[in-house]
């Protein structure tokens, strides 16, 4: 079984080398990691990984809801030139966050700009988005074609919108602590369903960081609440996320 970790912050890890992370993955079969920048901080960073491992490390720039202040006001030209140097990179990490940053503004303002730049460059968009069901009534008619709504862990009310919208929905471990786990995993359409790590961050045991390697458990947990065969499950999300990534 193959599988693809369709979203990740290689450049957090604290505990891990890129290179051992990046080796052990492909040992267990996850061929394919979408690296995921944050801020203007790490665009950087992220662009060495994905020369550092072409075709294994899949770029993606964008501005995280959480760390906006930190932008420059040229983010959005030098947003453009990273997507031009890497025509296999996804848009994001994007979105809205009414946790840490309960103020629409400039929240609502750059998410709009990350959608139209998705829709004019014809790019797959990842979508942060925690306690903003408000916010979203404004966008789920302008969602591009392609976009995920990563480590998805909230309400089923919220899912049935994002599913109706036809967006990607992608669950990392998170979703095994949610109380409403099988409903929710079960709502997932088979042909929009991603699987991700997060990693560093949520992973299955606090306070210990996630590699890509947990993936294949994570499928085997996601088919079992999905009464799905694994080896079925897997190849159809396998197929899922490079029709995402729009890889071969």
């Amino acid at each position: 079984m193959q599988f693809i970790d369709t979203h990740l912050h290689l450049q957090d890890y604290k505990t891990g080398f890129a290179t051992d992370i990046v080796r052990e993955s492909l040992s267990a079969g996850v061929t394919k990691l979408v690296c995921a920048a944050t801020g203007m901080f790490d665009w950087d960073k992220v662009a060495r990984y994905a020369k550092q491992y072409p075709g294994t490390v899949i770029p993606a720039f964008g501005l995280h809801p959480w760390y906006l202040q930190e932008a420059k006001p040229d983010w959005l030209p030098r947003l453009r030139e990273f997507l031009a140097r890497f025509p296999e990179a996804l848009i994001g990490e994007c979105g809205l966050d009414g946790i840490k940053n309960p103020d629409d503004e400039p929240q609502n303002s750059i998410f709009y700009q990350h959608l139209l730049l998705a829709e004019e460059l014809q790019r797959p968009l990842i979508i942060h988005a925690v306690k903003a069901q408000d916010w979203l009534e404004n966008y789920w008619d302008m969602l591009p074609e392609k976009c995920v709504f990563h480590s998805y862990n909230g309400k089923r009310e919220v899912l049935k919108k994002i599913i109706k919208s036809g967006a990607y929905v992608s669950f990392s471990a998170s979703i095994l602590r949610n109380a409403d786990k099988q409903e929710l995993v079960n709502m997932v359409p088979g042909d929009r369903l991603l699987l991700e790590t997060d990693g560093p961050y949520q992973g299955p045991d606090k306070n210990v960081e996630v590699t890509p390697r947990f993936i294949p458990q994570l499928a085997a947990q996601i088919a079992q609440l999905r009464q799905e065969p694994l080896p079925e499950f897997a190849a159809r999300v396998y197929q899922n996320s490079k029709e995402f990534i729009h890889v071969r």
